[in-house]
């Protein structure tokens, strides 16, 4: 009995989860940014919206493939955050999902940055009062961050309002060398 009202109520969540935003007041598609939101935050407002593209991703063997990427990013936390996420294949079938969040924290006047891979189960720090960095150059902007033994750049690359281009430069030796465009990916807006 009280596993089926647990389906039943799953269901009718379901239900209300699928709901067009019209339908339902509560959703938005990107949500909005918030008034008191720090100015910094709108680095990061190119992202807002929906973005078809196609990355490169590096073989074993030295080669790469091209593969299709969605990214998607929103305001989130009542309007303080901006959550973006990049859905993709991997060139062996496998899907992939990484969640970004980034938030600037004014009191502390710092970015905090964390990158969720949801396929590798795991939570990357990239920058926060400590650690990384955020710097921007006009429209541009990279996020410079650390690993043990590994030093990486991501670029985001805005030439307008409708494309960006990310790219990711690595550097196994403290930044003495980098391996630039490691990974890079070229993106349309949809929406």
């Amino acid at each position: 009995m009280l596993l089926g009202a647990a389906l039943l109520a799953g269901c009718g969540i379901a239900q209300a989860q699928n709901a067009a935003p019209a339908d339902d007041p509560s959703k938005t598609l990107y949500g909005t940014i918030a008034p008191s939101a720090p100015a910094e935050l709108r680095t990061f407002a190119f992202l807002i919206g929906k973005w078809d593209g196609k990355g490169n991703a590096p073989q074993a063997d030295g080669t790469s493939t091209e593969v299709p990427v969605r990214w998607i990013g929103r305001y989130v936390l009542d309007g303080t955050a901006i959550a973006d996420e990049l859905a993709s294949t991997l060139p062996d079938g496998k899907a992939y999902l990484g969640i970004s969040l980034r938030q600037y924290d004014a009191t502390r006047k710092t970015w905090i940055v964390e990158f969720l891979n949801v396929t590798g189960s795991f939570l990357r720090r990239q920058v926060n009062a400590t650690s990384g960095a955020v710097i921007v150059d006009g429209q541009n902007v990279t996020i410079a961050s650390e690993a043990p033994g590994i030093r990486i750049r991501e670029h985001y690359l805005v030439p307008d309002h409708n494309h960006f281009t990310y790219r990711m430069d690595l550097s196994n030796d403290g930044g003495t060398t980098w391996t630039e465009g490691q990974v890079e990916m070229t993106f349309v807006r949809v929406e």
